[in-house]
């Protein structure tokens, strides 16, 4: 009989489904928003989980961390579950901030194989998950009506690279869109990319507000991304051309994806590989017999299943959590549904940093604790209003 594991889903969205399906290969799956909880504080939904572990005798529990302002360390080992395993797939927005979360779990799969290693490094047992549905689309067209298409958010970093290539000659066709804008529906836009002799992979993050460091000031303007649209090429049987990510370097050889730093190398690529159908061919040719190999190995859950199943055996030492993570924490906790009316239950929330400030040095506890009493005084104010 399979044994039982829950996902606990931020809220819903398309990927949801493909990290089901994975985990079902092995484990009898059920799944939560947390978002959808009855309970709107740190105990109330921490007791909620515990319930249903218990209820329906739930070994394994998967947790969805990215961006979500409540599953942090405290909030992890709070879950009575034998084996519990993290899921990334912005890491590298938010590696500092998961690092410490991930000490409270036994697995921790992210969409970059950078990430991994990055995990992999401070000793946690880490693996190679793409969000994807890593399945090659046979129904692919052999008429093209596009050179090459882009998609994705339109930064100004990334419309001065499109409005370039554009001006050098090149027909570009944009499914991007300014960001917080609509996408397209995912059949559609799967067809589209169909039609494209080349998908073109820009890597940068979009700005300097996703480089975060939480213990000082930010100092870069972006880092190099593995970016999902390389799969979306290479699974539609289309080339991908890209700007460098180490990530990628990691999967693809130069000759298997073209790769650029600058917008005039770009430039280049394109001409040559759209001027000479044999060599837009082999680029072709290789990078979606790659795309082929990495599909089935990535597909195979077996090797994290075994870490899975395997005794829990941490290599890694966290020697104290850090004053940033404790503000965060503290921060996520109490301003939960807070308002003016429910104010009385906000302050009793402070039971909770007390005891996750337990072993905090003095100075740490008191500025966390004065920061938190103006939190609250300060947010329930605002939010109050905003909801009006």
């Amino acid at each position: 009989m399979k044994k039982k594991a829950l996902i606990i889903f931020k809220y819903p969205h398309e990927w949801n489904e493909e990290v089901i399906k994975k985990l079902e290969n092995n484990y009898k799956v059920e799944f939560l928003y947390i978002n959808e909880l009855k309970s709107k504080y740190f105990k109330g939904i921490i007791d909620e989980i515990n319930f249903l572990i218990k209820s329906k005798d739930i070994e394994i529990t998967v947790f969805d961390a990215d961006y979500y302002k409540f599953i942090n360390l405290f909030f992890i080992k709070e879950i009575n579950s034998k084996k519990k395993i993290l899921i990334t797939q912005d890491d590298l927005e938010l590696h500092e901030l998961n690092a410490v979360t991930a000490s409270s779990c036994d697995v921790i799969l992210s969409a970059c194989p950078l990430s991994v290693l990055k995990y992999k490094e401070k000793g946690y047992d880490s693996y190679y998950f793409p969000p994807e549905n890593l399945k090659i689309n046979e129904n692919n067209y052999q008429k093209k009506d596009y050179d090459v298409i882009f998609f994705g958010h339109l930064t100004p970093d990334r419309k001065e690279i499109l409005d370039y290539i554009s001006n050098a000659g090149i027909s570009v066709k944009i499914l991007g869109n300014e960001i917080g804008g609509l996408r397209l529906p995912r059949d559609k836009f799967l067809e589209t990319i169909k039609k494209a002799k080349i998908v073109l992979n820009l890597s940068k993050s979009r700005d300097a507000k996703s480089i975060r460091n939480y213990s000082s000031e930010n100092i870069y303007r972006f880092f190099y991304q593995l970016k999902g649209r390389i799969w979306d090429a290479g699974l539609n049987g289309v080339l991908c051309v890209s700007e460098y990510s180490p990530g990628q370097e990691l999967l693809f050889d130069n000759n298997e994806i073209p790769t650029f730093y600058e917008k005039d190398e770009c430039v280049k690529i394109l001409k040559e590989l759209l001027n000479n159908e044999e060599l837009l061919s082999r680029y072709k040719n290789k990078f979606l017999s790659k795309v082929k190999i990495l599909s089935e190995k990535f597909n195979n859950f077996e090797t994290i299943y075994q870490a899975i199943e395997r005794p829990a055996k941490k290599r890694f030492i966290i020697n104290k959590v850090p004053y940033w993570y404790l503000r965060i924490v503290a921060k996520q906790i109490l301003l939960r549904n807070l308002k003016i009316i429910n104010l009385l239950k906000a302050v009793l929330q402070f039971k909770i940093i007390f005891k996750i400030l337990k072993k905090s040095n003095f100075i740490t506890k008191v500025l966390v604790i004065f920061e938190s009493i103006i939190n609250i005084i300060w947010y329930s104010i605002i939010l109050t209003f905003k909801s009006k």
